[in-house]
Protein backbone atom coordinates (compact mmCIF):
# COMPACT_ATOMS: atom_id res chain seq x y z
CA UNK A 1 0.00 0.00 0.00
CA UNK A 2 2.80 2.43 0.89
CA UNK A 3 4.58 2.13 -2.50
CA UNK A 4 1.21 2.57 -4.24
CA UNK A 5 0.49 5.77 -2.29
CA UNK A 6 4.01 7.09 -2.94
CA UNK A 7 3.68 6.34 -6.66
CA UNK A 8 0.37 8.22 -6.77
CA UNK A 9 1.81 11.27 -5.02
CA UNK A 10 4.95 11.29 -7.16
CA UNK A 11 2.86 10.82 -10.29
CA UNK A 12 1.15 14.11 -9.50
CA UNK A 13 4.06 16.10 -8.07
CA UNK A 14 7.12 14.73 -9.94
CA UNK A 15 6.04 12.29 -12.67
CA UNK A 16 9.51 12.30 -14.25
CA UNK A 17 10.99 10.31 -11.34
CA UNK A 18 8.73 7.33 -12.09
CA UNK A 19 9.35 4.71 -14.74
CA UNK A 20 12.66 3.23 -15.83
CA UNK A 21 14.53 6.53 -15.51
CA UNK A 22 16.02 6.49 -19.00
CA UNK A 23 14.84 10.06 -19.58
CA UNK A 24 16.43 11.18 -16.30
CA UNK A 25 19.85 9.89 -17.32
CA UNK A 26 19.57 11.59 -20.72
CA UNK A 27 18.71 14.92 -19.10
CA UNK A 28 21.48 14.46 -16.52
CA UNK A 29 24.13 13.89 -19.19
CA UNK A 30 22.76 16.86 -21.14
CA UNK A 31 23.43 19.06 -18.08
CA UNK A 32 19.79 20.13 -17.85
CA UNK A 33 19.63 19.83 -14.03
CA UNK A 34 21.05 22.13 -11.40
CA UNK A 35 22.89 20.57 -8.46
CA UNK A 36 19.99 20.83 -6.03
CA UNK A 37 17.61 19.10 -8.44
CA UNK A 38 20.09 16.25 -9.02
CA UNK A 39 20.33 15.64 -5.26
CA UNK A 40 16.55 15.83 -4.85
CA UNK A 41 15.86 13.34 -7.66
CA UNK A 42 18.46 10.94 -6.27
CA UNK A 43 16.99 11.04 -2.75
CA UNK A 44 13.44 10.52 -4.01
CA UNK A 45 14.40 7.67 -6.36
CA UNK A 46 16.50 6.00 -3.66
CA UNK A 47 13.74 6.11 -1.03
CA UNK A 48 11.05 5.02 -3.48
CA UNK A 49 13.18 2.12 -4.77
CA UNK A 50 14.04 0.99 -1.22
CA UNK A 51 10.41 1.11 -0.07
CA UNK A 52 9.19 -0.74 -3.16
CA UNK A 53 11.81 -3.48 -2.87
CA UNK A 54 11.34 -3.85 0.88
CA UNK A 55 7.58 -4.22 0.53
CA UNK A 56 7.93 -7.06 -1.98
CA UNK A 57 5.91 -5.17 -4.59
CA UNK A 58 6.84 -6.20 -8.14
CA UNK A 59 9.03 -3.67 -9.89
CA UNK A 60 12.22 -3.26 -11.84
CA UNK A 61 15.63 -3.40 -10.17
CA UNK A 62 18.07 -3.55 -13.07
CA UNK A 63 17.54 -0.10 -14.60
CA UNK A 64 16.75 1.72 -11.33
CA UNK A 65 20.17 0.66 -10.03
CA UNK A 66 21.85 2.16 -13.09
CA UNK A 67 19.85 5.38 -12.71
CA UNK A 68 20.80 5.74 -9.03
CA UNK A 69 24.44 5.13 -9.93
CA UNK A 70 24.25 7.75 -12.67
CA UNK A 71 22.97 10.38 -10.25
CA UNK A 72 25.64 9.50 -7.68
CA UNK A 73 28.22 10.12 -10.38
CA UNK A 74 26.47 13.33 -11.37
CA UNK A 75 26.53 14.60 -7.79
CA UNK A 76 30.21 13.70 -7.40
CA UNK A 77 31.11 15.35 -10.69
CA UNK A 78 29.17 18.53 -9.94
CA UNK A 79 30.87 18.81 -6.54
CA UNK A 80 34.21 18.48 -8.31
CA UNK A 81 33.26 21.28 -10.69
CA UNK A 82 32.03 23.61 -7.95
CA UNK A 83 34.70 22.93 -5.32
CA UNK A 84 37.81 21.99 -7.28
CA UNK A 85 37.18 23.82 -10.55
CA UNK A 86 37.09 20.62 -12.58
CA UNK A 87 36.20 20.79 -16.26
CA UNK A 88 32.39 20.26 -16.56
CA UNK A 89 32.98 17.97 -19.54
CA UNK A 90 34.24 15.31 -17.12
CA UNK A 91 30.91 15.07 -15.29
CA UNK A 92 29.56 12.57 -17.81
CA UNK A 93 32.61 10.37 -17.25
CA UNK A 94 31.80 10.21 -13.55
CA UNK A 95 28.20 9.35 -14.43
CA UNK A 96 29.33 6.29 -16.40
CA UNK A 97 31.88 5.19 -13.81
CA UNK A 98 29.40 5.53 -10.97
CA UNK A 99 26.82 3.48 -12.87
CA UNK A 100 29.30 0.62 -13.16
CA UNK A 101 30.51 0.91 -9.57
CA UNK A 102 27.07 1.17 -7.99
CA UNK A 103 25.70 -1.68 -10.07
CA UNK A 104 28.66 -3.91 -9.19
CA UNK A 105 28.44 -3.15 -5.47
CA UNK A 106 24.71 -3.87 -5.26
CA UNK A 107 24.46 -6.82 -7.66
CA UNK A 108 28.00 -8.17 -7.01
CA UNK A 109 28.59 -8.84 -10.70
CA UNK A 110 31.67 -6.87 -11.83
CA UNK A 111 31.95 -8.38 -15.31
CA UNK A 112 28.29 -7.69 -16.01
CA UNK A 113 28.71 -4.10 -14.84
CA UNK A 114 31.76 -3.54 -17.03
CA UNK A 115 30.24 -5.09 -20.15
CA UNK A 116 26.89 -3.39 -19.62
CA UNK A 117 28.31 0.13 -19.44
CA UNK A 118 30.77 -0.65 -22.24
CA UNK A 119 27.86 -1.65 -24.48
CA UNK A 120 26.05 1.57 -23.59
CA UNK A 121 29.00 3.78 -24.54
CA UNK A 122 30.48 1.71 -27.37
CA UNK A 123 33.90 3.15 -26.56
CA UNK A 124 36.97 1.20 -25.44
CA UNK A 125 38.56 4.34 -23.97
CA UNK A 126 36.64 3.84 -20.71
CA UNK A 127 37.32 0.10 -20.40
CA UNK A 128 40.27 0.37 -18.00
CA UNK A 129 38.59 2.90 -15.71
CA UNK A 130 35.35 0.89 -15.72
CA UNK A 131 37.29 -2.24 -14.78
CA UNK A 132 39.12 -0.54 -11.91
CA UNK A 133 35.95 1.02 -10.52
CA UNK A 134 34.00 -2.25 -10.75
CA UNK A 135 36.75 -4.29 -9.07
CA UNK A 136 37.13 -1.77 -6.24
CA UNK A 137 33.36 -1.64 -5.74
CA UNK A 138 33.21 -5.44 -5.65
CA UNK A 139 36.01 -5.69 -3.08
CA UNK A 140 34.52 -2.99 -0.83
CA UNK A 141 31.04 -4.54 -0.94
CA UNK A 142 32.50 -7.98 -0.17
CA UNK A 143 34.54 -6.68 2.77
CA UNK A 144 31.45 -4.96 4.17
CA UNK A 145 29.57 -8.29 3.84
CA UNK A 146 26.63 -6.70 2.04
CA UNK A 147 24.36 -9.31 0.47
CA UNK A 148 23.81 -9.06 -3.32
CA UNK A 149 20.33 -7.76 -4.08
CA UNK A 150 19.35 -10.58 -6.41
CA UNK A 151 20.52 -13.16 -3.87
CA UNK A 152 18.22 -11.53 -1.32
CA UNK A 153 15.42 -11.60 -3.87
CA UNK A 154 16.03 -15.30 -4.59
CA UNK A 155 16.04 -16.22 -0.90
CA UNK A 156 12.85 -14.26 -0.35
CA UNK A 157 11.21 -16.07 -3.27
CA UNK A 158 12.31 -19.48 -1.97
CA UNK A 159 11.05 -18.73 1.53
CA UNK A 160 7.74 -17.51 0.14
CA UNK A 161 7.33 -20.77 -1.79
CA UNK A 162 8.32 -22.83 1.24
CA UNK A 163 11.50 -24.12 -0.38
CA UNK A 164 14.80 -24.54 1.51
CA UNK A 165 17.36 -21.77 1.24
CA UNK A 166 20.90 -23.10 0.83
CA UNK A 167 23.15 -20.64 2.64
CA UNK A 168 26.29 -22.62 1.84
CA UNK A 169 26.07 -22.12 -1.92
CA UNK A 170 28.62 -19.93 -3.66
CA UNK A 171 28.52 -16.53 -5.30
CA UNK A 172 25.68 -15.72 -7.67
CA UNK A 173 26.40 -15.15 -11.36
CA UNK A 174 24.42 -12.83 -13.64
CA UNK A 175 24.29 -13.60 -17.36
CA UNK A 176 22.54 -12.03 -20.34
CA UNK A 177 21.14 -13.92 -23.32
CA UNK A 178 19.72 -12.40 -26.51
CA UNK A 179 16.64 -14.10 -27.92
CA UNK A 180 17.34 -14.84 -31.58
CA UNK A 181 14.83 -15.19 -34.40
CA UNK A 182 13.87 -18.83 -34.76
CA UNK A 183 15.09 -19.81 -31.29
CA UNK A 184 13.06 -22.25 -29.15
CA UNK A 185 11.93 -19.50 -26.75
CA UNK A 186 11.03 -16.84 -29.35
CA UNK A 187 7.34 -15.84 -29.24
CA UNK A 188 6.67 -18.21 -26.35
CA UNK A 189 5.33 -17.52 -22.87
CA UNK A 190 7.81 -17.95 -20.03
CA UNK A 191 5.60 -20.56 -18.39
CA UNK A 192 5.72 -22.71 -21.54
CA UNK A 193 9.52 -22.96 -21.60
CA UNK A 194 11.46 -25.64 -19.73
CA UNK A 195 14.15 -23.51 -18.09
CA UNK A 196 17.38 -24.91 -16.61
CA UNK A 197 17.31 -25.94 -12.96
CA UNK A 198 18.78 -23.56 -10.36
CA UNK A 199 18.21 -20.60 -12.69
CA UNK A 200 16.26 -17.45 -11.85
CA UNK A 201 14.96 -15.09 -14.55
CA UNK A 202 15.78 -11.68 -13.14
CA UNK A 203 14.63 -9.32 -15.88
CA UNK A 204 13.83 -8.95 -19.56
CA UNK A 205 15.25 -5.96 -21.41
CA UNK A 206 13.19 -4.84 -24.37
CA UNK A 207 13.71 -1.61 -26.30
CA UNK A 208 15.43 0.23 -23.46
CA UNK A 209 12.88 -0.86 -20.87
CA UNK A 210 12.96 -3.49 -18.15
CA UNK A 211 10.14 -6.02 -17.98
CA UNK A 212 9.46 -8.12 -14.89
CA UNK A 213 9.37 -11.80 -15.92
CA UNK A 214 5.98 -13.39 -15.34
CA UNK A 215 4.51 -16.71 -16.42
CA UNK A 216 2.41 -15.18 -19.19
CA UNK A 217 5.13 -12.82 -20.47
CA UNK A 218 5.78 -13.47 -24.18
CA UNK A 219 9.44 -13.48 -25.18
CA UNK A 220 10.14 -11.57 -28.38
CA UNK A 221 13.11 -11.82 -30.73
CA UNK A 222 15.82 -9.30 -29.74
CA UNK A 223 14.77 -9.45 -26.07
CA UNK A 224 17.64 -9.75 -23.60
CA UNK A 225 17.04 -12.22 -20.78
CA UNK A 226 18.94 -11.59 -17.54
CA UNK A 227 19.42 -14.70 -15.40
CA UNK A 228 21.00 -15.44 -12.04
CA UNK A 229 22.47 -18.75 -10.95
CA UNK A 230 24.96 -20.13 -8.48
CA UNK A 231 28.58 -20.10 -9.64
CA UNK A 232 28.88 -23.89 -9.44
CA UNK A 233 25.87 -24.30 -11.75
CA UNK A 234 26.76 -21.43 -14.08
CA UNK A 235 28.47 -23.55 -16.75
CA UNK A 236 25.59 -25.97 -17.27
CA UNK A 237 22.98 -23.21 -17.04
CA UNK A 238 24.86 -21.05 -19.55
CA UNK A 239 25.04 -23.86 -22.10
CA UNK A 240 21.32 -24.64 -21.76
CA UNK A 241 20.34 -20.97 -22.00
CA UNK A 242 22.50 -20.47 -25.08
CA UNK A 243 20.79 -23.45 -26.69
CA UNK A 244 17.35 -22.06 -25.83
CA UNK A 245 18.05 -18.56 -27.11
CA UNK A 246 20.11 -19.17 -30.22
CA UNK A 247 18.64 -19.63 -33.68
CA UNK A 248 17.89 -23.21 -34.67
CA UNK A 249 18.18 -23.82 -38.40
CA UNK A 250 16.50 -26.80 -40.00
CA UNK A 251 18.83 -28.77 -42.26
CA UNK A 252 17.41 -30.44 -45.39
CA UNK A 253 19.33 -33.42 -46.76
Amino acid sequence: MIPFIMAGILGIVMPDVLGSGHNLVEELTSHEYIFGMVVLIFVIRFIFSAVSFGSGAPGGIFFPLLVLGAFIGGIFGMVGVKVFGMNPDYVNNFVLLAMAGYFTAIVRAPLTGIILIFEMTGSVSQMLSLSVISIVAYIVATLMKSKPIYESLLERLLEKNGEPVHKERGEKILDQFSVMFGSPVANKAIQDVQWPENCLLVAIQRGGEEIIPRGKTILRPSDVIVTMTDERDSGAVYDKMENLCKEHTAHIF
